[in-house]
């Protein structure tokens, strides 16, 4: 990115909170009073995210406009379901979490069986508006999507074990109870699916069964919502996070597409209203998500989804809020962490392959009139779904295509992408390869230039889905990685637990920072950089953060300062750690993707990949670094050997005392 002068940016001492904003956001609900205040209960206009799947001529085109291939691919989804017998859960696979803490068997049964009904409603509108062989698929598909439907209706419950809690971070309930049904994110979710069922059917699905799902979607999501308080809710139990607007979403779905009243409507919207004040509330204004980019997807993206919804259902009280400067930097946040195709910054619970951009990312952006946005969303979703892979997942959870209000999101913006990815070329706008940024609520500053992506956190720890991992520097060099930071492996029961930070991947030491004399950084607040300094300029890009406070009293740090300098004219980076106290000597810690190779000769210098690596003291009189240590950590973790296609990460191991400073080229 060409700038004509630095940018400068600096805090005396960075609180990396993005709670601590001043005043509470009423942008929902002032919005909301406004557009009410001459006629409370004035109709609500139809949420339609795509066509239903019935006998009206407009709603039959739009299911034949569909790309050919898109239509094959949803008509082959389902196809490969039905060779399958439909997946049962029960009480022995609940209980499983508690006994021996696996998230992933009752979670794969619980989704696949929530994927095969989306599916199949996607299949049976392409089905329905068909003519010749393929109309004749309509009643298989009807009698499995009911099937689908029963056996969902029949649970005893809809959230998952994992969430078992009406009293946020309190142990899991061991057994749901029936007569107080809990919302969590997955039970909102098959609200959401349900809904879209009567939707997309119509009067297709018999009356009894309709009547089934409208009694459950009403008992189930409606009533707790209108009559309990759960604290993803906001302004009870802390601060919100990604839960809140991804429940919100999905109870404003189920709102809009069952069949409920206006008054249930409108309780439910106000509710809503307050519920989303609450995130922006707690969310930075710069639009970083703390919890990571993989989180974008259940967290900034939801807050679209809930959006979507209302400025639908009330355009003239909801469509202006596309404008505000809050909602666009959340909306384009992604890009400004984006490294490249399915690459990212990973700080945080976050796999470095957060996840592809698809109907979701290009509707937001179009929402908020980003066009270059729109455009990489468009070409990464025709290069997905071109090589058969998923943009309607959910990677923080790995339960890909249970909405099935995305699918029809993407149906319906299925040939403007089409048309976007195959326009003339023209700058990418928030691109990941031009935009340098600095994130002030999450103390996060991306550096670019001379063929370097560079992601440092100057924050804090102790937040949601954190790591101790204040100070760690992400770095990536002609889109390759050089230094790296893990991610989080499988969820387990130990992940959300007071044992998360016994696990390997969450501890200082495994990110690319010192720890001294054996002493790490902990899981607290007050772990947290100060005195920070963020400046971009068209030759050089640095930051500098004073991490004294980001490590315990009993690391003997008298004071430790990092600064990270970006030379985009020489093409080269250099971490510089001056670090004074009563340790004895401190350890650097350096992850990387590929094995280093040591340069012969050369007793201080390493090549990954394309990159060498080189270390030494600094100018100080008692500055000196020990002997270069490499050891390999193998990846028990499917997840984790996924997200690098490897089965080994590599630790670099640098004793020094003093001073130490690291040049990459």
């Amino acid at each position: 990115m060409t700038m004509s002068a630095d940018r400068t940016f600096s805090t005396s001492s960075t609180s990396s909170d993005p709670s601590a904003t001043g005043a509470r956001v009423r942008l929902f609900s002032n919005a909301w009073a406004s557009g009410n205040a001459a006629q409370s209960f004035q109709p609500f206009q139809p949420f339609r995210p795509f066509a239903p799947a019935d006998d009206q001529a407009a709603d039959r085109d739009a299911w034949r406009a569909l790309p050919p291939f898109l239509a094959a691919l949803y008509r082959r989804r389902a196809a490969e379901h039905r060779e399958h017998p439909w997946p049962r859960l029960l009480a022995h696979d609940w209980a499983r979490f508690f006994r021996d803490g696996d998230r992933m068997a009752y979670e794969t049964a619980y989704g696949e069986m929530r994927r095969r009904v989306a599916d199949d409603l996607m299949a049976y509108g392409v089905a329905r508006a068909a003519d010749g062989p393929e109309a004749r698929e309509c009643g298989a598909l009807l009698e499995d999507i009911i099937d689908g439907i029963s056996i969902i209706c029949d649970q005893s419950a809809w959230q998952l074990p994992a969430h078992n809690a009406y009293v946020r971070d309190t142990p899991q309930l061991p057994w749901p109870d029936p007569d107080r049904p809990l919302l969590d994110l997955f039970a909102c979710e098959t609200g959401q699916l349900l809904a879209a069922a009567l939707y997309v059917l119509g009067d297709d699905l018999p009356e009894p069964i309709r009547r089934r799902v409208t009694g459950e979607l009403d008992r189930r999501i409606i009533k707790p919502y209108l009559g309990d308080r759960f604290w993803w809710m906001g302004d009870v139990d802390g601060p919100t996070n990604n839960w809140t607007v991804w429940c919100t979403q999905n109870v404003l779905i189920t709102a809009f597409l069952a069949p409920f009243g206006l008054d249930t409507r409108h309780a439910v919207v106000t509710r809503a209203c307050a519920s989303l004040d609450s995130f922006l509330s707690d969310y930075g204004e710069d639009g970083c998500c703390s919890e990571g980019a993989g989180y974008y997807h259940t967290a900034g993206l939801c807050l679209f989804g809930a959006m979507r919804v209302l400025a639908d259902v009330r355009p003239d009280v909801f469509g202006g809020l596309w404008r505000e400067r809050r909602i666009a930097n959340i909306a384009t946040y992604i890009m400004r962490v984006r490294i490249g195709e399915n690459r990212y910054f990973n700080f945080s619970d976050c796999a470095v392959k957060a996840g592809l951009m698809g109907a979701r990312e290009f509707l937001f952006a179009r929402a908020v009139g980003d066009d270059g946005m729109a455009r990489a969303a468009a070409l990464e979703w025709r290069h997905a779904v071109a090589a058969g892979a998923d943009t309607t997942r959910t990677p923080a959870t790995g339960m890909d295509r249970i909405n099935a209000v995305y699918l029809l999101w993407e149906a319906g913006a299925a040939g403007e992408m089409l048309d976007e990815a195959a326009g003339p070329n023209h700058p990418a706008g928030l691109g990941g390869d031009c935009v340098e940024t600095w994130f002030p609520s999450t103390g996060i500053a991306v550096m670019r230039g001379g063929g370097f992506d560079v992601g440092v956190k100057a924050g804090r720890n102790g937040f949601s889905h954190s790591h101790n991992d204040t100070g760690s520097v992400i770095v990536w060099r002609d889109g390759r990685p050089v230094l790296i930071d893990a991610g989080a492996g499988t969820y387990t029961r130990q992940t959300f637990s007071p044992q998360r930070y016994e696990l390997w991947t969450m501890q200082s030491s495994w990110h690319n920072l010192p720890d001294f004399d054996g002493v790490m950084q902990r899981e607290t607040p007050e772990c947290r950089a100060s005195d920070v300094k963020v400046t971009f300029g068209p030759e050089e890009s640095s930051i500098s953060a004073d991490l004294t406070h980001a490590w315990p009293a009993s690391a003997g740090l008298r004071s430790y300062v990092r600064t990270v300098t970006l030379s985009k004219r020489d093409g080269a980076l250099t971490i510089r750690d001056i670090a004074r106290g009563t340790f004895g000597t401190a350890t650097m810690h350096l992850l990387t993707a590929e094995e280093p190779k040591r340069v012969p000769g050369n007793a201080i210098a390493l090549r990954v990949g394309d990159a060498m690596l080189e270390m030494r003291g600094t100018d100080a009189a008692d500055s000196w670094i020990g002997p270069i240590t490499i050891e390999p950590k193998p990846l028990e973790d499917a997840k984790l050997r996924a997200d690098w296609d490897a089965d080994r990460l590599w630790r670099i191991n640098v004793p020094f005392r003093g001073g130490l400073i690291v040049e990459v080229r």
